[in-house]
């Protein structure tokens, strides 16, 4: 009876350990699928946000694009008071004036302190070795006697000198250097309504020259129409080789002037960047 009952309690030793070692395996098991399900919503999520990126790249390239057929450039570039400002700013006309006034004040300031250039005041200290060749004047013998001597002085000297004109042409020298300034600043404005004038000039020639790029496209579709009914006329024998040339002349001239509004169009967009310091970074596909 000793003997079984040990024996049973072996066996119910030998079954814990068993559980235990099968709890322990489940438990790495499900430690291990744990760690590998937070790694698959780590890179599910990076390659979600990358995707997003790409598309949000993808959607900034798209939109600079411009088909001035099918695009408003007045939709596409900034505000026009923005535009003037920032003209204005990056003028060097309109700095220039503003430089001018700025020297002409310190002018001003020079003039104003200019009669203290007629107060000195001086201060002189002297010292060193003299020598001397003296002739003797009480034996009237022509013999000269060599003598040396250290001395030292010092001085002190102030004075005050006015002419009449600084006197009286102090006040009108004054206000000729404030005139100065008045002048540049009026300059300045000049300057600052040129460029506003500049900016509104190219915005509209763009605006202009968008929509001729439209007239033009029209009207080159409705020559290429017009060039094939001749063609097929031209070779029934229906038209002359005059008619035909006539014809050819009117498509050819409605291309040129397409290609001229397209330059255009561009060297007004290029000009009005130049002039407001401001790239719009849009691409002409009709280029």
């Amino acid at each position: 009876m000793i003997f079984q009952r040990h024996e049973n309690l072996s066996s119910l030793h030998a079954i814990k350990s068993t559980n235990v070692a099968t709890m322990a395996v489940s438990f790495v098991k499900s430690k291990f699928w744990f760690k590998s399900a937070v790694l698959f919503f780590v890179f599910a999520g990076v390659f979600l946000l990358k995707q997003q990126a790409n598309a949000q790249i993808y959607a900034n390239d798209e939109s600079r694009y411009f088909n001035p057929l099918t695009d408003d450039i007045t939709k596409r570039l900034p505000d026009l008071r923005v535009m003037i400002d920032s003209a204005i700013a990056n003028s060097p006309a309109v700095r220039y004036e503003e430089l001018k006034a700025d020297y002409y004040y310190y002018e001003q300031k020079t003039q104003e302190r200019y009669w203290l250039e007629h107060f000195s005041f001086n201060l002189d200290w002297n010292w060193g070795k003299w020598n001397f060749r003296d002739r003797d004047e009480l034996t009237r013998v022509d013999r000269f006697y060599l003598s040396e001597s250290f001395r030292d002085n010092f001085a002190i000297g102030f004075y005050i000198r006015f002419p009449f004109a600084t006197l009286v042409d102090r006040r009108n020298r004054i206000n000729k250097q404030k005139k100065w300034i008045e002048l540049s600043l009026v300059q300045r404005d000049i300057n600052r309504k040129y460029v506003e004038n500049q900016v509104i000039d190219y915005y509209n020639m763009m605006i202009q020259w968008q929509n001729y790029i439209r007239i033009y496209n029209q009207y080159q579709k409705f020559t290429e129409i017009q060039m094939q009914m001749a063609q097929n006329q031209f070779l029934n024998g229906e038209i002359g080789t005059a008619e035909y040339t006539r014809l050819k002349e009117i498509q050819t001239r409605g291309a040129v002037e397409y290609q001229q509004a397209i330059a255009e169009f561009s060297k007004n967009y290029q000009f009005l960047e130049i002039l407001t310091g401001m790239n719009f970074n849009l691409i002409n596909v009709l280029r």
